[in-house]
């Protein structure tokens, strides 16, 4: 007799959540939902460079909250930097972490 495979049952969620981060410190910050996107992205500011024995790390802020409120202070390992297209078009490098 064959061995019938079931599939795991995925969990149903909207297209936005609250969602945890806890590498970068994040406890909730509401996420839009892409179930196309081959990445993630997070709306940082105050992007600042820096080195820890050799590697770069970049420290920033973002707010949990969407529109002002609280603003968090985090930073993560770059592994590398990508020219993206900004929302008015233009091509900007952005670091790209694993957190």
């Amino acid at each position: 007799m064959a061995k019938v495979r079931r599939k795991k049952a995925l969990p149903i969620i909207g297209w936005r959540e609250w969602v945890s981060l806890p590498d970068l410190g994040l406890e909730n910050i509401k996420a839009k939902i892409d179930t196309g996107a081959r990445s993630s992205a997070l709306h940082a500011f105050d992007l600042r460079a820096f080195t820890v024995g050799g590697v770069p790390w970049v420290r920033f802020h973002v707010h949990p909250m969407q529109h002002g409120g609280p603003t968090i202070e985090a930073e993560a390992e770059i592994i590398d930097m990508r020219r993206v297209r900004n929302p008015g078009g233009r091509r900007q490098l952005r670091p790209v972490t694993t957190s």
